[in-house]
């Protein structure tokens, strides 16, 4: 096996020590102190293992955070610590520190250094022996952000994992000077009973690991099986038709012989030579008639073959799909330790208390679906934590439980995963949210005013709007709801909110199952046909247009003796509708429903329902209005899926929202943007250039804060990507600087930094940062996705 591939395997076995590690200290902190014994012998089994691996492929980083985590937990099993939140900050931490080397990212140096101070302090503490002053000191050894304390970190020698053999082509290496020592590790006895839940699962001797991106192109070729049984069923079609014009022609012709065989018989009668060319024509006649007999009996037994065919075709590609789809599922639970320690992290930056609980955890989700959802949640979560939970002051004053509670709730409901999240905090205040949306230019009062509360509670989707009284590194700018519903509206999905003001809310979020297959209801708008997704769809039926009436202006409709607004689809698809006289007494109506609205679409035809393969559009209409994607029918032709949130919106006279396709190419309106590189690191300057000009935009580059307040002012930009340390002027005046210009403020700064605590993430957004992202757990993509948010 060569290095690298010992390399590869040393990740993902790194990557499921994490995810243990993670989950137990979670897990222990909600327990008492008599019954973490079990648990603490698991974790340290699970970081003396990481700690050989790391020594194995000669990963120091790692191998060192490791060996020191291993003290830690050596320490609580004999009684000589107490894990208390402080000291779990700090291994957590340290778990960051490792899934950044995983990760592949630059070490922090700062960061990791500030991990082995406390690590060693504490380590140095569990020597004494005395497990009061233990408990009392360590409260004093967390990192910036999580305790404030005035007390420095003693310079404590501390004991050093062996030195690992290299590894030729390992990338992470770090050197540690400090004391040589090796320490016994206690031997892994069985777990008692009850002792601990959460525990390594290893993979068994017959699995093997295969990289996403095969399954995705297994799923894609599976995909067009489908394709296939829907050509062949179409196919089968055209076999039947041809068999039912034999049908008639038979029929014809038996009449038309009878004719012929009455007629040959007079002219027999007269010995006319005319007659003897009609026999022979005659005969010609038959004899091809029983030739196109036994070609159609032939065609029959065919297309009895096909039928066979194509149900055999359509089992396998169903069961092969099913098959492979099941390799992609993922347990929800798989993600929940991230949410869970996110909380946790936030709720304590932020001074409140909060008990995240988890349900349905053993739902499983497609890894794409999965993936796409976990910004959502999230988003969501920091959201009810930010704007949701009150303060612990406030909380005892509205006589409410000390400890906020969201609750994170999944479920597969028939073709829909539905995601739910909701707290008991102080709920969404309509009159807030409209003053908010008129103070940020999205409503004016007048049309404030006129919303119901329900309607007013949705203006939290629009770009831009915050109840946020102060701009935090949380909360106040405005980018979150509505990425939430960006997001789940380009997975053809839908939320909704419940709120009752003083005792929490609920955002649900509706998704499909499958992102590539979806079952869609096909209808017809003047002489172009259409798709749309089947879970977007109330209802459809033929009705007499003496239902329809005119109330407020507009065209209303009885559906369930419910009055619905109703729109023409053709004058939203700039279609006209055609009208035959039969049908001027009827209309075709199709039900949307989308962000807690229904609407009433008036169409030419509705045809059954079916199921179609979604395939990617191309970036002339990956944006264009009311389009969700493409698909094939069995025929071969493309057919539109519409967009039904889009629909509902342009229905409802709401402005359609900028599309945010993670995966779409640059557009031509990329191409034009300008974008304002700052940073006085030659590579971190060339590397950014390279990722934005390769995104189709315009970049000039600054080497510090002082050029780039010259080229601010010099070139017509559209975005500013910005270093924070830098000299001659650094990033936070920089930013400063433009965002008290009257010219220069509507100029987005995203902050590009390798300060992450969160007191430097206030200061960023403080100066009037549109968006703070980490140089450490930097990804160009998103970078890319935060260019077009603050766009």
């Amino acid at each position: 096996m060569s290095d690298r591939e010992l390399l590869n395997i040393f990740w993902v076995e790194v990557a499921e020590y994490l995810e243990a590690l993670n989950n137990m200290l979670l897990q222990i902190e909600t327990i008492p102190d008599g019954n973490r014994h079990g648990l603490l012998r698991e974790m340290n089994r699970v970081a003396h293992s990481m700690k050989g691996a790391a020594r194995a492929v000669g990963i120091g980083v790692i191998e060192t955070v490791a060996h020191y985590m291993e003290e830690v937990f050596n320490a609580g099993l004999e009684n000589h610590l107490q894990l208390t939140p402080d000291i779990c900050d700090t291994l957590y931490d340290g778990l960051d520190v490792i899934q950044n080397s995983a990760k592949g990212g630059e070490s922090d140096k700062e960061m990791l250094a500030q991990v082995l101070a406390h690590l060693e302090q504490i380590i140095a503490i569990t020597k004494v022996g005395d497990q009061k002053t233990a408990s009392q000191t360590t409260s004093a050894v967390a990192p910036d952000g999580h305790k404030k304390s005035s007390q420095t970190v003693p310079q404590v020698s501390a004991p050093a994992p062996p030195s690992a053999t290299p590894l030729h082509t390992a990338t992470h290496e770090m050197r540690v000077v400090s004391a040589s020592h090796n320490h016994a590790i206690p031997n892994s006895a069985p777990l008692e009973k009850g002792e601990a839940q959460t525990m390594m699962l290893r993979p068994s001797e017959d699995t093997i690991r295969v990289a996403v991106n095969k399954l995705d192109r297994l799923m894609a070729e599976a995909s067009e099986l489908l394709v296939a049984r829907m050509h062949g069923e179409e196919r089968q079609r055209q076999l039947n038709h041809l068999r039912r014009m034999h049908a008639r022609w038979q029929k014809e012709w038996r009449s038309v012989r009878a004719a012929y065989i009455r007629l040959v018989r007079r002219l027999q009668d007269k010995d006319d030579e005319m007659a003897a060319e009609l026999a022979e024509m005659f005969t010609f006649l038959e004899l091809n008639q029983r030739n196109l007999s036994e070609t159609m009996r032939f065609l029959g037994q065919l297309a009895q073959n096909v039928v066979q065919d194509n149900m055999h075709l359509s089992a396998l590609a169903e069961q092969l799909q099913d098959d492979i789809s099941a390799m992609r599922m993922i347990p929800f639970e798989s993600i929940v330790g991230g949410f869970q320690r996110m909380v946790r992290d936030l709720a304590r930056d932020m001074g409140k208390q909060v008990q995240l609980d988890v349900t349905s955890t053993a739902v499983e989700l497609d890894k794409t679906v999965l993936d796409a959802l976990k910004d959502p949640i999230m988003h969501l979560l920091r959201n009810a934590i930010d704007h949701g939970i009150e303060a612990p002051g406030d909380r005892d004053a509205a006589k409410k439980p000390i400890a906020g509670r969201i609750v994170l709730a999944v479920e597969q409901r028939g073709s829909e995963i539905l995601v739910r999240v909701a707290d008991d905090g102080r709920g969404i205040d309509p009159a807030r949210v409209r003053a908010s949306a008129v103070r940020s230019g999205i409503i004016s009062e007048v049309d404030a005013a006129g919303l119901s509360d329900e309607e007013a509670r949705l203006l939290i989707f629009q770009p831009g709007l915050t109840t946020s009284a102060s701009v935090t590194a949380v909360s106040g700018r405005g980018l979150g709801m509505d990425i939430v519903r960006d997001r789940v509206e380009n997975m053809r999905g839908r939320v909704s909110v419940q709120s009752i003001l003083g005792r929490g809310t609920t955002i649900t979020l509706s998704v499909p199952v499958s992102l590539t297959r979806i079952r869609c209801i096909l209808l017809r708008v003047g002489s172009e046909e259409y798709a749309v997704p089947s879970n977007m769809v109330v209802r459809m039926e033929k009705m007499a247009r003496t239902n329809v009436f005119t109330a407020e202006g507009r065209d209303v409709v009885l559906i369930n003796e419910h009055p619905l607004p109703l729109t023409a689809l053709g004058s939203l698809l700039d279609t006209p509708l055609l009208h035959s006289d039969a049908d001027q007494d009827k209309l075709s109506v199709l039900v949307l429903r989308a962000a807690d609205r229904q609407i009433a679409f008036e169409v030419d035809d509705l045809y059954s329902e079916q199921e179609l393969v979604l395939k990617a559009l191309g970036p002339e209409i990956a944006r264009a209005r009311y389009v969700a994607g493409a698909a094939l029918l069995g025929s071969g032709d493309v057919i539109i899926v519409l967009d039904a949130n889009d629909l509902v919106r342009g229905a409802s006279g709401i402005a359609l929202p900028k599309r945010r396709r993670l995966l779409e190419a640059p557009s031509a309106q990329h191409q034009r943007l300008r974008v304002l590189v700052v940073d006085d690191s030659i590579t971190t300057r060339t590397l950014e250039k390279n990722i934005l000009e390769t995104a189709g935009f315009e970049v000039h580059v600054a080497i510090d804060g002082f050029e780039g307040w010259r080229m601010v002012n010099e070139i017509d930009l559209d975005v500013i990507v910005c270093d924070v340390e830098m000299p001659n002027m650094n990033g936070l005046e920089l930013t400063q600087r433009i965002k008290d210009s009257p010219s220069l403020r509507d100029i987005p700064v995203i902050l590009l930094t390798s300060l992450s605590k969160p007191e430097q993430r206030e200061a960023g957004l403080r100066a009037g940062a549109n968006a703070y992202l980490v140089k450490s757990q930097f990804d160009q993509g998103e970078l890319l996705q935060t260019i077009q948010d603050v766009l």
